[in-house]
């Protein structure tokens, strides 16, 4: 009875108390939980949240071209002493774009998030410069960008740097835009040069460049995977038909059957096209894979 005698005493004096001596109260507070005694929780202030935004570089300079290893990396920080869950909200005008537009995530006090973003270009992106903006809450951040002008192809190459599609594409590795940029070497394999899909002993597949206008294809080379290493009568391509878009209508122009060298040309006729594409049927790779190193074409 004594210790319950005792805090109701010491809650009488704490009604009593001015919201001067606001000190007083949480140190009494702190006194009554102390002994066995209950009370009212205190409402304090919330520990403030504060965001930082960095990027690691000055400036971001582009090239329009595929597969362009180009971007910096968001540094996303909280600096406050609570833990968070934030938002980083990113922008940039068209036609750039961006490999992700928001940032969610968990920021432990005093941690610093590191994100990749990787920043392209489309092929006829005009020269100059443009801004990335990122926000979150109150914090601010400008990353500006430099494009280059665009290469210039002298190979006589259609397919050079243009949009290219697949019907998947086994990333990161692999990407369908790598097999457009200009490298036939089968060596380089697997550093992004070249074109695989994503689903193995799955065929048909198809690889599709597209012209951002009519464009007269006579030719068509597919460079297949041909190294000492993976030969390309063991893992290149074997059957594919090549085709091309006249009008809204698909036109098979050539077909390869029984391959097993690492270059192949297709000749036909030449038609004004809006894209073209291989359609591969298998592999010489039981349960393989379809494997485009360079896909070039050519008005003859």
């Amino acid at each position: 009875m004594r210790g319950k005698a005792m805090t109701r005493t010491l809650w009488r004096r704490l009604v009593g108390l001015s919201r001067g001596r606001k000190a007083a109260v949480a140190g009494a507070v702190i006194a009554l939980v102390a002994i066995g005694g209950t009370a009212p929780a205190v409402a304090g202030r919330p520990a403030p949240t504060r965001l930082s935004l960095a990027s690691d570089v000055s400036l971001v300079q582009v090239n329009p071209i595929p597969c362009a290893n180009q971007g910096f990396q968001l540094q996303f920080g909280n600096t406050g002493r609570a833990d968070v869950y934030a938002d980083a909200f990113l922008e940039v005008k068209a036609p750039l774009t961006l490999s992700r537009n928001l940032v969610s995530s968990y920021l432990p006090a005093g941690y610093t998030l590191k994100v990749p973003i990787t920043v392209t270009a489309p092929r006829g992106t005009a020269p100059g410069q443009y801004t990335i903006t990122v926000r979150s809450g109150e914090s601010r951040l400008s990353v500006p960008v430099e494009v280059a002008p665009g290469p210039v192809d002298t190979t006589g190459n259609l397919a050079r740097y243009v949009p290219v599609t697949a019907s998947s594409e086994n990333l990161p590795s692999y990407p369908a835009c790598g097999a457009v940029d200009g490298d036939r070497d089968s060596n380089h394999w697997a550093t992004t040069t070249g074109w695989n899909d994503a689903n193995k002993g799955a065929f048909p597949d198809w690889l599709q460049v597209t012209f951002d206008k009519p464009e007269t294809i006579g030719r068509v080379d597919v460079y297949t995977l041909d190294s000492t290493k993976y030969p390309a009568a063991k893992y290149g391509l074997r059957d594919w038909d090549v085709q091309v878009r006249v009008g809204a209508d698909w036109q098979t122009v050539a077909q390869v059957r029984g391959n097993v060298a690492g270059q192949v040309s297709s000749s036909f006729t030449p038609l004004t096209a809006t894209a073209f594409r291989i359609v591969t049927l298998t592999s010489n790779e039981t349960a393989g894979y379809s494997r485009v190193v360079e896909l070039e074409a050519y008005a003859s």
